[in-house]
């Protein structure tokens, strides 16, 4: 099975190819990346194996949370492609991505609960709380936006023992998460460049039946942009 899969949502996004084998190539978004740019990408990566979008088996997108425009054109991408070659997908949160990449880096398969954070901005962040066992993932904290400070008090209130927290970046939420009563062990870095994670990720479910055609996947933005808040100012 062949996997495309695209991470627009977190910084720096990126692009992986799961070739049977498990082969694994992968290729960066520069800074200031357009839509253009995402298409260039794409071909250029699977050029480099001899291979055109149609002979890909199934397509992996994170749908969000993140920046709108990077959600809006990399899920418009990736279900332009999986629609016009009929192929299914899997469409994932960028938390849940994360609090499974965070599993594979421990490399240690027991249940675990992962807090995932990415920095919203506006002093906020996305979080949620998810229960990992094996290639199960069950969400036991809802996925918010909300200052930090608010978030650790919810995660502190539920009294998990084993929690750790995860993102690309440690350093926006380190500060805090020490202050209320975590220690070094309790977060983790992952290393840049999602779409490897969501390549494997997506594999694992194509396979397991659980793919979706491309017109059910919808964004998943947590907050409304901003032109929606001015609207209704």
């Amino acid at each position: 099975m062949r996997i495309l899969a695209v991470d627009t949502c977190t910084e720096p996004g990126s692009l992986a190819l799961l070739l049977e084998g498990g082969v694994l190539d992968m290729e960066e978004l520069p800074s200031g990346w357009h839509s253009t740019t995402l298409h260039e990408k794409v071909l250029r990566l699977l050029g480099r194996h001899g291979l055109t979008s149609r002979e890909i088996s199934g397509y992996g997108v994170t749908a969000g949370p993140g920046a709108f425009t990077g959600v809006r054109i990399g899920l418009t991408a990736v279900k332009g492609l999986a629609e016009a070659h009929g192929k299914p997908m899997v469409s994932l949160s960028t938390l849940e991505t994360l609090a499974a990449a965070a599993q594979a880096v421990r490399k240690d398969r027991s249940p675990a609960v992962w807090a995932p954070l990415l920095d919203a901005r506006r002093g906020q962040i996305f979080g949620a709380v998810y229960r990992l066992e094996g290639e199960q993932s069950s969400p036991a904290i809802r996925e918010q936006v909300c200052p930090l400070n608010h978030f650790l008090e919810q995660v502190k209130a539920a009294g998990w023992n084993d929690l750790r927290f995860c993102g690309m970046d440690r350093e926006p939420f380190w500060k805090e998460v020490r202050e209320a009563g975590w220690n070094g062990d309790s977060v983790i870095e992952l290393p840049p460049r999602l779409a490897g994670a969501l390549a494997q990720i997506t594999l694992r479910r194509l396979e397991a039946g659980r793919g979706i055609p491309a017109l059910a996947a919808e964004a998943n933005y947590v907050r409304a942009s901003d032109a929606e808040l001015f609207w209704k100012e």
